[in-house]
């Protein structure tokens, strides 16, 4: 199944649970599309899976920040939280065994919190939306 099948059930878990609409789905989309194009294919070994999760993981990062507002998060607990279902929904068409664990490590690699690149190209995603408008 690609990732245009997929299409609805990506979207309903970028918008589930948001207190807002998204800024504009089909800028998301694009974006998306985009992420999964560039991460490129996971390989077959471990550690190719993970800087493929790693590289996907930062893209879709800044989708969901930049279009909910919210910072991508992970939690320890059974429940996982609304960034993990998103990339969840993204990666799962890759062809490899996807695990939670693969996604919580690469969402705590990224440390969106202290990752300041990421932080700056989540500013520079605002201005460019805004000078848009």
């Amino acid at each position: 199944m690609g990732l245009e099948d997929r299409r609805d059930f990506i979207m309903a878990s970028l918008k589930s649970g948001q207190p807002r609409a998204l800024l504009d789905e089909a800028s998301a989309w694009r974006a998306i599309v985009a992420a999964v194009a560039a991460a490129g294919s996971p390989g077959h070994k471990k550690r190719e899976h993970k800087s493929w999760a790693d590289r996907l993981i930062y893209d879709l990062g800044l989708i969901y920040a930049h279009q909910t507002g919210a910072l991508p998060g992970y939690t320890n607990s059974e429940t996982e939280t609304r960034f993990e279902r998103f990339a969840c929904a993204v990666m799962a068409g890759s062809g490899i065994r996807l695990t939670r664990n693969l996604v919580k490590a690469a969402i705590r690699r990224l440390a969106p919190k202290e990752n300041s690149r990421f932080a700056r190209t989540l500013a520079e995603l605002r201005a460019a939306s805004i000078a848009a408008e």
